[in-house]
């Protein structure tokens, strides 16, 4: 198969992560992947042989290295494929882990831990509302209560009429998107001043849900939750009642995240070549830098297993938090 060689799958056995009773293989995904990106533009290559227009090759150039396509940049094909040809190793690599998904393992098990932490959270939700209602009553108060089979339904509604198609409407209409209403009653005589600090902490508060492309943005945005405000105001409303050990769940987490490890470093010794000067026309000179860029992706290969094993022991280190997380929420 086209210069395939040196990318032959290894006898290495596979490494399995299991995430909520879940099994995901992941083994040698980089050099499977570049190994296809060979295969996929020799057999292009032997389809089209001398029959190959400037368009064709555009459109192949554009999936083989994962360019966005862009109707302006199609008369800037040699520029373009130069260009990439001649990016740091550093941004080979990037372009190739995003194209491969290499880091797939670690956004699978950083999901995890998301949908752990945002369960807990509208638990917290759920409960400032109930103990809410029972403070009210048991005081005779005549603030409104919150009816959250009312509230779920609105939310419910609202969430298919605007198609937001949301992981959690109990944490999305906290703080709503603009337009829509929360509906969420928060005040309670005598204790404005804890309410407030909740209010003004809500109002900062935006799920954003998750998204595989960029978990560790997402799950950041979602410890935005002002978890201390809410446990405050609910201790407050009801002082029997139990939640995790916050600050024992913090330095377990903290000590777990000490243990990640580091970015490969990658040495930028592989030459550039230019291409033979008789070579004119930009079909032939289109294949010559693609090979190239293949050939010297081909030799980054170390540096792509190096990541590969960099978002494994990522991902690993997230399950054990999200172990740790769910024992503890147990309580």
């Amino acid at each position: 198969m086209y210069k395939t060689g040196g990318l032959e799958p290894s006898t290495n056995a596979a490494k399995v992560l299991e995430i909520d009773g879940i099994k995901y293989i992941v083994s040698e995904k980089f050099r499977t992947m570049l190994r296809d990106s060979f295969i996929d533009w020799g057999t292009f290559l032997e389809i089209y042989n001398n029959n190959l227009d400037y368009a064709t090759m555009f459109d192949q150039m554009v999936k083989l290295l994962n360019i966005k396509e862009n109707e302006n940049l199609r008369e800037f094909m040699i520029p373009l494929v130069k260009t990439i040809y001649h990016l740091p190793a550093q941004a080979h690599i990037i372009c190739m882990l995003k194209q491969f998904m290499i880091y797939e393992p670690m956004s699978i098990a950083v999901h995890g831990l998301f949908t752990t932490i945002k369960l807990h959270y509208e638990y917290i939700v759920e409960t400032f509302i109930n103990v809410r209602n029972q403070y009210i009553s048991t005081h005779n108060s005549t603030q409104k209560l919150n009816d959250l089979s009312m509230l779920k339904k609105y939310w419910e509604d609202m969430d298919l009429q605007y198609s937001l198609e949301s992981s959690s409407i109990i944490l999305l209409f906290l703080n709503p998107p603009e337009k829509l209403k929360s509906k969420i009653v928060f005040d309670v005589i005598g204790h404005s001043d804890i309410i407030s600090k909740l209010k003004n902490k809500v109002k900062k508060f935006h799920y954003l849900g998750f998204c595989p492309n960029v978990p560790n943005i997402r799950l950041n945005a979602l410890l935005e939750f002002p978890v201390n405000e809410f446990i405050t105001v609910i201790k407050t409303l009801d002082p029997d009642i139990k939640f995790p050990d916050y600050a024992k769940l913090e330095l377990e987490v903290t000590t777990e995240l000490k243990k990640m490890p580091s970015f490969p470093t990658i040495i930028d010794d592989i030459p550039r070549l230019e291409p033979p000067k008789e070579l004119t026309d930009n079909i032939e000179l289109a294949k010559w830098y693609i090979d190239a860029i293949l050939d010297l992706r081909k030799n980054l290969l170390k540096y792509g297993t190096l990541y590969e094993e960099y978002y494994v022991t990522q991902a690993k280190i997230f399950i054990s938090i999200t172990d740790k997380i769910k024992k503890e929420f147990l309580m």
